[in-house]
């Protein structure tokens, strides 16, 4: 008998997010997909961990954080944004992860949206889905900035909240105040809440300068933000975050991530506290570290033919727009096959067809070696395009009328019993993954 699974997990299962971090990856194959700081975490921390497991702090945290972290993140709050928050108004998470859980489930009931930037990390429009509520991916304009206008009439009587990711994985541009200033403005004007995630605020190329959403002082009641350890101090597996939201809405969320994770580990948070009030020269030497990968990854992007990168501002991901008649799985999958993982520019948003995103977080020889293997692809693939269109256009010129879709898209679906539809993957093995774990879909064409 078939096993029933939730239809809200149904509508997430197969996709591109999915598939890339479950996918085999061959031994030696160049990482350009990763989103790991390639540091080591800072030794003081490792040390005030070391510490805090000799005083033999292995119980469990107080449920809403321990002191001395609460307090280490209100100080940092206060000092970089001039805003006073209590311990009170703050909650320790499980990274960023379980942090972005939480607020989407205090706050979206099934049906009710929340709206996205396109293209956006991934999570955001996963995590609301698998609530059953509806994530409405607003495209940036042409320069990758936030599209005000287009975000405000997206706003519907069931929109609860807008999610920003800044700086933005996986663009790597860095929003500037007004535009900022204009979506808190919005949320004031519709009764809406304003999260931020802001994983990479402190990853910064040259003359690039981040604006804290908690610097908008005027509107404190209607901020959230999300942030993590993982990226600034290179903790990626140490699982450490925090949200801070106004005083009548924190105590909710410690509710909501309690049952989602329960109290994070104490000598972890003791490891946080020594970050945020240790010496942050770690945190600029990795800033000029990879603001010299990321000036490196771009110039060698700029002689890749038919390659289009966006110049980095934030992050250390780089963000390209390329010139193939073939979709961003389909070239991420070549890539792939010559030996280079790097991340499809639609897993992060229907926006990011045509392009790419490539990490620097790795070391210059893996970027140099990536960049050359991707060099190859691009012009192999350009040279064998170019041969088949003459063929393409004859095959138009008989009887038959002409492919609508390049040849390389199966536009598959799976459709569910329930009435559901996942998809379209492009080919038939994507599709007969996606249904792994539907018993009763089937793989069909996608109707209009």
């Amino acid at each position: 008998m078939p096993r029933h699974i939730s239809r809200y997990v149904q509508t997430t299962a197969g996709g591109e997010r999915t598939r890339h971090f479950t996918a085999r990856q061959p031994p030696g194959i160049l990482k350009l997909d990763s989103g790991d700081p390639y540091f080591p975490t800072p030794r003081h921390i490792r040390e005030a961990a070391q510490d805090a497991l000799d005083a033999g702090l292995t119980r469990y945290a107080p449920g809403q954080g321990d002191p001395e972290f609460l307090a280490a993140v209100c100080e940092t709050v206060e000092r970089e944004t001039g805003a006073h928050y209590s311990p009170d108004d703050v909650v320790a998470t499980n990274g960023a992860t379980s942090a972005i859980y939480a607020v989407f489930t205090a706050f979206l009931d099934p049906g009710d949206e929340v709206i996205v930037l396109d293209p956006t990390f991934s999570l955001y429009a996963l995590v609301a889905r698998q609530l059953g509520a509806v994530p409405v991916a607003v495209p940036h304009g042409g320069d990758y900035h936030i599209d005000v206008e287009a975000v405000r009439a997206a706003v519907t009587p069931r929109t609860r909240l807008i999610m920003v990711n800044n700086p933005n994985n996986p663009t790597g541009v860095v929003y500037r105040r007004d535009e900022l200033r204009a979506l808190a403005n919005l949320c004031a004007e519709r009764d809406l809440l304003l999260v931020a995630d802001e994983a990479y605020e402190k990853i910064l190329q040259p003359g690039c300068v981040h604006v804290p959403l908690l610097s908008l002082h005027e509107y404190r009641d209607r901020l959230i933000l999300i942030h993590t350890f993982s990226k600034t101090y290179a903790m990626t597996g140490w699982r450490l975050g925090y949200v801070v939201a106004p005083s009548d809405l924190a105590g909710l969320l410690f509710g909501v991530h309690r049952a989602i994770a329960g109290p994070i580990t104490t000598f972890v948070q003791r490891a946080g506290a020594a970050a945020l009030r240790g010496s942050q020269d770690c945190v600029a030497e990795m800033r000029d570290e990879y603001g010299r990968r990321g000036g490196l990854m771009h110039r060698l992007a700029l002689d890749v033919p038919g390659l289009r990168p966006v110049e980095p501002q934030g992050g250390f991901y780089l963000y390209c727009r390329y010139d193939l008649a073939l979709s961003a799985s389909e070239v991420r999958q070549r890539l792939w096959d010559a030996g280079v993982a790097v991340r499809s520019g639609t897993e992060f948003g229907a926006a990011g067809k045509g392009h790419l995103r490539f990490s620097y977080s790795v070391d210059e020889p893996t970027i140099e070696k990536g960049m050359a293997i991707m060099a190859e692809v691009f012009r192999h693939l350009s040279r064998t395009l170019a041969l088949l269109l003459p063929l393409v256009l004859l095959a138009g010129c008989g009887g038959e009328e002409a492919p609508k879709k390049p040849a390389v898209s199966a536009n598959l679906c799976v459709y569910l019993p329930n009435g559901m539809t996942l998809g379209p993957y492009d080919t038939q093995k994507e599709c007969a993954t996606a249904r792994e774990n539907m018993p009763r879909g089937e793989c069909k064409p996608c109707q209009k």
